[in-house]
């Protein structure tokens, strides 16, 4: 039986990737989970000690936290990655040394997506095999299609059906989200399953991407 055919007791949907307390407020009323994210853009190494102890606040206060890392600097991400953060690691992907370091670091997902801000999907073959061995996550993100004009929703779709091929065919985890920066992005778990129906999933396949793979990455967190 393949993972994507467990069957649950119940509906338990997560909710992988809000980024303000508004857009986690409502997120909370339509899933079971739901993971805070900060944003994280550097430059240069931030005050780690600040960083843990902001850390430590929302975990606090929303209980599982996660981090974007935004960065052109592809050294950086190794060493958040280093850190003991006790947070999940995302890195917004596009740059495709980027794209490569955040997967031989071993992040937790490369999200927002691989081909944010480029002319090709930035995933292939050699990327996806490498995201299998090492457990890092593709993140399907609803929130670039809601931000962009008609042809770019059209080239971003394509671009999600071709990496979800190499992430089917090489059973690279994902999950589907969306990356909330406002309410007005959150979206219910029935919304972001038609995302992943609409990239070429099937609906057990959707239903996984908020269930049992996000369940098996929260997993990381002990």
């Amino acid at each position: 039986m393949r993972e994507e055919e467990v069957s649950f007791s119940r509906d338990y949907f997560v909710e992988m990737d809000v980024r303000s307390e508004e857009a986690y407020e409502l997120a909370s009323e339509w899933f079971d989970e739901v993971v805070f994210t900060k944003k994280l853009v550097l430059e240069s190494p931030p005050d780690w000690d600040s960083l843990k102890d902001e850390l430590k606040e929302l975990r606090g206060k929303y209980g599982k936290v996660a981090i974007l890392l935004v960065t052109k600097k592809p050294s950086l991400i190794r060493e958040v990655k280093n850190r003991n953060l006790k947070a999940l690691i995302y890195v917004q992907g596009g740059d495709m040394r980027i794209n490569r370091m955040a997967i031989e670091s071993g992040v937790d997902a490369l999200i927002s997506p691989p081909w944010f801000g480029r002319k090709d999907p930035g995933f292939d073959h050699t990327l996806a095999r490498m995201a299998a061995r090492r457990g890092v996550a593709v993140g399907f993100s609803l929130s670039p299609l809601l931000n962009t004009n008609p042809y770019g929703r059209a080239q971003i779709l394509r671009f999600m059906m071709k990496t979800w091929q190499l992430v089917r065919k090489y059973r690279v985890l994902r999950f589907l989200t969306s990356s909330a920066e406002s309410r007005w992005e959150v979206r219910g778990p029935r919304d972001l399953m038609s995302l992943g129906i609409n990239m070429g999933m099937e609906i057990p396949e959707a239903r996984a991407s908020l269930n049992f793979y996000p369940r098996k990455i929260l997993g990381k967190l002990g």
